[in-house]
């Protein structure tokens, strides 16, 4: 049985982490075959974050990551890194120091190329097995629509459109984690559209402010990306965070008609739906669980036992990593949303301007260590 140690227990390290990790326990135990050792350890500077984290026997919570390293056993821990990106460089490091090998990374893998970089030299140095958190395309939903890319029952996949809108004004007012809506829900969609039609180039950027009352958040607001895949594919991203209501979906246009996608919008169910329209045929209609949080950690913890868990997923976390910086340096700043500014246009007024047109991330190549691409359908 594996160790989980989460350090930063903020939203998704105690809202996210924490609840999945308790699952997950309880129910590989019900199969017979264990996988997680409770309690977790978790640790946060905050007073309040440790009182308000975990339920009673499945969670020891400190105030220091020397406090916690001292209650576990690197050889069998698997580190969950649930702290803001920026600071997620010391943490990995201070982790491999003290010869914890396994990681699981929140999303954005990395806030600058710089520290991007530096983490990769530090994951060939140390010999790390890192898995960065993309479980939308680990997800039962995200296998549905490899398929119809795959197989083409519908005809070639033209363009990709991702919605993710949600009202995030409590948690933008009083945490400071996120420098922007690129930050937030944006890693999921990238992450998927590369695996579902490969590396993609930026095309155009945009960000606009959080307004509440009299309250101005810059570029907490939302982001649209345009990206285009050598594969032909157009992709558009859109997250509005000052939004009413809560969407996560994502419509596939092929040649032959459109599959949309709804993914769970919260932990309270953990339902999906496909929706398939051909041209020629009566509209197919799906809803399944895809609990995918959970069955991602466990593909984890699984490939850790085995050391098969992250190489893969590494090099598309560097992909998406590289290409969310791109934007950040390019992204033209609005009041508003929808006012697309493609990179090499003029910014309006106020606005941040592109350094050059168009930016191509593409997945990394293979490393010295063996770290394979990633490509169209890889996971």
């Amino acid at each position: 049985m594996l160790k989980p140690l989460v350090v930063g227990l903020g939203r998704s390290g105690s809202g996210l982490h924490l609840k999945t990790l308790a699952r997950l326990a309880r129910r590989t135990a019900a199969t017979g075959d264990p996988l997680v050792a409770l309690p977790v350890v978790g640790c946060d500077p905050r007073a309040e974050a440790r009182g308000d984290a975990g339920a009673p026997g499945e969670l020891t919570a400190v105030g220091t990551l020397d406090e916690a390293l001292a209650r576990v056993d690197p050889a069998t821990t698997v580190a969950h890194v649930c702290t803001p990106p920026g600071m997620r460089y010391d943490v990995i490091a201070r982790l491999a120091g003290h010869g914890v090998r396994r990681l699981i990374v929140e999303k954005p893998l990395a806030a600058s190329e710089d520290e991007l970089d530096a983490l990769v030299r530090l994951r060939e140095r140390a010999d790390l097995d890192v898995v960065v958190v993309s479980h939308w395309t680990g997800s039962r939903l995200t296998a549905r629509l490899r398929r119809l890319v795959r197989d083409e029952p519908l005809g070639p996949l033209r363009r990709i459109t991702v919605d993710q809108h949600k009202p995030r004004f409590l948690r933008s007012l009083t945490t400071d984690g996120h420098p922007s809506a690129l930050d937030v829900e944006v890693p999921h969609a990238l992450a998927l559209v590369l695996d579902l039609a490969g590396p993609a180039e930026l095309r155009a950027a945009h960000c606009w402010d959080l307004r509440c009352e009299d309250r101005v958040l810059p570029r907490l607001g939302g982001a649209h990306l345009e990206l285009a895949h050598p594969s032909g594919v157009t992709t558009l991203l859109r997250s509005d965070l000052g939004a009413a209501v809560r969407q996560r979906s994502v419509v596939c246009a092929f040649e032959g008609g459109t599959a949309t996608a709804h993914f769970p919008l919260s932990e309270d169910d953990d339902h999906a739906q496909l929706i398939v329209q051909r041209a020629d045929a009566e509209v197919e209609h799906h809803v399944f669980r895809d609990d995918a949080l959970t069955d991602f950690l466990e593909g984890a913890y699984r490939g850790f036992a085995s050391g098969t868990a992250g190489a893969m997923s590494f090099a598309l976390a560097c992909a998406t990593a590289r290409l969310l910086c791109a934007a950040r340096a390019g992204c033209a700043v609005g009041a508003r949303p929808g006012d697309m500014v493609r990179l090499g246009d003029v910014a309006p007024p106020g606005a941040v301007a592109p350094a050059s047109p168009p930016h191509a991330v593409t997945p990394p190549s293979p490393s010295p260590a063996g770290v394979p691409q990633a490509r169209a359908g890889s996971r």
